[in-house]
């Protein structure tokens, strides 16, 4: 049998795989990525990049891949209740489309409509540019076994059958929600279980929007006598490929699925010709793995995380997963990392994971709640009027949290890092939709624009950086003590009083993921400690 050898084996191919590999590659290291199938994308699971993803993608260079994409730039992202596609709009959600964006103040970006038959191809095409980068599609993980030493994976190449032992330092499982190599770990899920048996089903219709006379939107919330039942989302306006999502349906198997009854329900009755895609029926899940990582094996995205897609949490976490543990990885292979780096993954993204089941869980709850007191919902006249008006209202003010996340997005800390150094301050709050700039330790470092053009993230990345603010003392010691474990870092001296008032000390010292590690007004009695301990060494 073949033995192949690489640092890091990456099981799983999706976009938080990808996204690992791509990680991986920009920092330098060698990696291989395996993935059973052949990576193409039929029916997407994900089709929005949140703003911290998209701040990832600009680290990488890729951002504006992703903003021309083929989601047409003029289509806004707006949200309508709807009681269907050709009944009454109850109320609605007003997002800009992205020709029409200003950036949030907390970010160079917005959120993105950018859908994984697009995010997929982007990602992929970036980690395949890099020559230490191997992607092998069509391979299957069969077994594997790990010692202090490293980890041997067991995988079969499925077009030619030949079988083969890849040898790695290192194994991550991004293999999704039935993640083989969790099981093979033993490792448990915690949480709610399974919360819903929702329905995807994907048709194409490509003068739909025109026809039904609904000014465009991105999701349609349907809302009938029994409540909230679903959403209809266009995916592709340009090639009129949609997606409806039924909370329930009747049936246990796709052939059992009545897709032209549920169709004419979206649609308010009637019958439409479209051109059917496919169907799916999935868990809507509530759970945490109980780890993320076993010895020398980590696991990353659904396969540690199953999340309810309320509030577009599920694939942005994966991918701050995969940031999170690559630079780690990256460090510990390079030599300087410490002993301690690695195991900070799981004290620092689990949870994170647990804060985004959380979250998810609760916007899917609030959409439960709206099939009391509507009987009159379609009906004509003054008493349907009322009740629509009161409705739209309620909807666009409860269920449209899942779509106010700029808290969700930004806010998450690592509160409690053994690898930050608190220094005392209160941690500001952390709800959805409203998001606190803090540079207090384990925040994501906030941005603020330096020039027109550049944020301060852009500093971000490579190595540590040192922030020096308008009269920040001698920090040579850091540098030096930094130096001489051979940790990459950055000084950067920065000229503004309004990024000096952000960030609240003279120094900061923010981590290669862009998250404070430490901050303070003078350096710290031992520089040598500080440097070990954010490097995982203390």
């Amino acid at each position: 049998m073949t033995t192949h050898k690489t640092p890091v084996l990456i099981v799983g191919g999706g976009p938080v795989g990808l996204a690992l590999a791509a990680e991986l590659g920009w920092r330098g290291v060698a990696c291989t990525l395996i993935e059973q199938t052949d990576g193409a994308i039929a029916t997407p699971k994900m089709n929005e990049v949140n703003i911290r993803t998209m701040e990832t993608c600009r680290r990488w260079g890729i951002a504006d891949q992703v903003l021309g994409c083929p989601f047409p730039a003029d289509f806004p992202l707006d949200v309508a209740f709807v009681t269907s596609l050709f009944g009454y709009e109850l109320g609605r959600l007003p997002r800009p489309a992205r020709n029409a964006q200003t950036p949030e103040p907390f970010s160079p970006y917005r959120l993105q409509a950018c859908s994984q038959i697009w995010f997929d191809p982007i990602l992929r095409n970036f980690a395949d540019g890099f020559g230490h980068v191997s992607l092998r599609y069509r391979c299957r993980l069969d077994a594997f076994t790990q010692s202090a030493e490293g980890v041997a994976a067991q995988i079969t190449d499925l077009a030619s059958g030949a079988r083969e032992t890849i040898a790695a330092d290192y194994l991550v499982g991004c293999d999704g929600a039935g993640s083989m190599v969790r099981r093979a770990l033993g490792i448990g899920l915690v949480g709610a279980g399974a919360i819903g048996h929702p329905v995807h089903m994907f048709f194409r219709a490509p003068k739909l929007l025109t026809e039904c006379g609904k000014a465009p939107a991105t999701f349609f919330l349907p809302v009938d006598r029994a409540g909230l039942w679903g959403n209809i989302r266009i995916i592709d306006p340009a090639d009129g490929l949609w997606r409806g999502m039924v909370d329930r349906a009747d049936g246990e198997t796709p052939e059992e699925i009545d897709r032209d009854a549920c169709l004419r329900r979206a649609l308010g009755g009637g019958g439409y010709d479209v051109e059917w895609r496919g169907l799916s029926i999935w868990k809507r899940m509530s759970v945490v793995a109980e780890s993320y990582a076993s010895g020398r094996v980590f696991l990353a995205g659904d396969a540690v995380h199953q999340l309810s897609p309320t509030g577009a949490l599920g694939m942005n976490t994966g991918i701050a997963d995969s940031v999170d543990l690559g630079w780690k990885l990256a460090a510990v292979l390079a030599g300087w990392g410490g002993p301690n780096l690695l195991a900070s993954y799981d004290a620092e993204r689990r949870p994170t994971g647990a804060r985004a089941v959380r979250m998810a869980t609760g916007f899917y709850q609030d959409n439960e709640a709206f099939a009391r007191g509507i009987d009159a919902i379609d009906a004509p006249g003054a008493e349907g009027e009322r009740v629509r008006a009161e409705l739209g209202t309620h909807l666009v003010r409860d269920v449209g949290r899942e779509f106010r996340t700029v808290g969700a997005q930004l806010g998450h800390r690592y509160d409690g890092s053994p690898i930050c150094i608190d220094d005392g301050t209160a941690p500001p709050s952390d709800t959805p939709p409203d998001y606190v700039p803090s540079a207090r330790p384990g925040a994501r470092a906030p941005h603020i624009w330096l020039t027109p053009d550049r944020s301060i993230l852009d500093l971000y990345g490579r190595g540590f950086t040192l922030l020096c603010f308008r009269g920040a003392p001698d920090a040579s010691a850091i540098i030096a003590a930094a130096q001489a474990r051979n940790v990459p870092l950055t000084r950067a001296d920065i000229d503004s009083s309004d990024a000096a008032d952000l960030y609240a000390r003279r120094l900061v010292l923010v981590r290669p993921d862009g998250h404070v590690a430490w901050r303070g007004d003078a350096p710290p009695a031992e520089a040598a400690a500080l440097i070990d301990r954010v490097r995982g060494a203390a």
